[in-house]
């Protein structure tokens, strides 16, 4: 037998508003109802219904949806060849064509809702559905949400002062909450410092980490995964005088706990030793890509929280790739230029197909079938720069975000 829903969800069978036709309805077969509502708009919409559809809508159905959002489509960093000039574009994915927005409508979007102009580097992050912008020297942080065409301000910590390096941390599977996490690079040696706001407290910490990685010897991907509480970051090998002295890492900072710990990332015989890899979610596992000989290798993380095994899921090699999409839309590995063009970009977040290409073209490579097909191309003049480590999968948030106001302050050193 249905029963009604803890908390605030519980409210809507005591609800006296006329319009609440349901209302009679158990809380967890309205729950199930409203997760049907296919358009994510008329779903927001139906919070204005009354207070306890709103309730049942914010603290039930958002996180069930959560879990299997679709993805809709790709933010990556683009390069206009003859200028140089680089900036922010979209790559629209869906099922049906009809249901993805064009790209100039999906940054106008988000671009409307910021207070000032955006620029290039103004972009930092995309985890969830939230984006996350940056503005002026003494950073100023701005968290939006394209889907309740929200954009908040984060209160301004006056001592992050020219650190820009930035990602976002959220699950709305997990909580409505978000985190701000910025790398602070004032240190060349360990302990590096974290400094996190969360959104639930409104206010700013500082996490001690492990690490140091001032250094211009050492390299990091600016782009971290998010999962379980848990941030991941790469870092690229490290030469000096063309001896390789530290192989690629996957550092794990643990922001509930305050702890972090460095996992080696698979060992094999690299094209390009001293590039990123991909890390990316795939059905809430932690997988690593990377292009090792002719082929592309896909491993997933197993225990994660203890031993970090890596296990090789797909291996797929790049004649092959180049066969079919030469059939598919007479591109072959020769317009490719070399085969180390041709690079992983992303995983699928609720299946198990792939997204590589190189910097004119993304495909996505569909493992139970084998199936290529050709997603983007590029308009000439245009590149997709650094595909593997700046491409961010979008997917559609309903969680409404919190105002902060002007609040400013400056976070007191432990």
């Amino acid at each position: 037998m249905a029963t009604p829903l803890d908390g605030k969800a519980g409210e809507s069978k005591n609800c006296s508003c006329a319009s609440c036709f349901c209302s009679s309805l158990p809380d967890d077969v309205l729950v199930e109802i409203l997760c049907r509502v296919t358009d994510r708009k008329h779903l927001i919409r139906l919070k204005s219904v009354c207070k306890c559809w709103n309730n049942l809508i914010t603290d039930a159905c958002v996180p069930k949806i959560s879990d299997s959002s679709p993805l809709r489509g790709f933010i990556y960093h683009a390069l206009r060849v003859s200028s140089r000039e680089t900036y922010i574009d979209y790559i629209p994915y869906a099922l049906t064509p009809t249901v993805a927005p064009e790209p100039h409508e999906f940054i106008k979007s988000y671009s409307s809702l910021l207070p000032f102009d955006l620029a290039r580097g103004d972009f930092l992050d995309c985890c969830n559905g939230l984006l996350l912008f940056v503005e002026g020297p003494i950073p100023r942080y701005y968290v939006c949400n394209p889907v309740t065409k929200q954009c908040v301000a984060i209160p301004r910590d006056f001592t992050l002062e020219n650190i820009c390096t930035a990602s976002l941390a959220f699950d709305p599977f997990k909580s409505p909450h978000y985190r701000v996490v910025c790398f602070d690079y004032s240190k060349l040696k360990p302990p590096q410092k974290l400094r996190v706001f969360s959104s639930e407290t409104g206010s700013w910490t500082i996490q001690e980490t492990a690490f140091g990685y001032g250094s211009k010897k050492s390299r990091l991907a600016k782009h971290c995964i998010y999962l379980d509480g848990l941030l991941y970051r790469q870092t690229a090998s490290k030469q000096i005088d063309s001896k390789q002295i530290d192989s690629k890492r996957l550092l794990c900072f643990d922001l509930n706990r305050g702890n972090s710990r460095a996992i080696e990332l698979p060992e094999k015989e690299r094209l390009a030793p001293n590039d990123y890899g991909c890390i990316g979610l795939s059905r809430r596992h932690l997988c690593y890509s990377d292009l090792v000989g002719t082929a592309l290798h896909f491993w997933l993380l197993e225990d994660r929280c203890k031993n970090g095994r890596w296990t090789l899921i797909h291996n797929i090699k790049v004649d092959f790739l180049g066969k079919h999409v030469h059939r598919l839309d007479r591109i072959t590995i020769a317009r490719f230029g070399k085969i180390s063009a041709l690079r992983p970009f992303a995983l699928h977040p609720t299946s198990e197909v792939i997204f590589l290409g190189t910097r004119g073209a993304m495909l996505s490579y569909h493992p139970e079938d084998r199936r290529v097909e050709l997603i983007y191309r590029t308009k000439k003049d245009r590149q997709i720069m650094k595909g593997q480590i700046s491409v961010f999968p979008y997917t559609p948030c309903l969680v409404n975000l919190k105002d902060f106001g002007q609040l400013d302050f400056s976070l007191s050193q432990p």
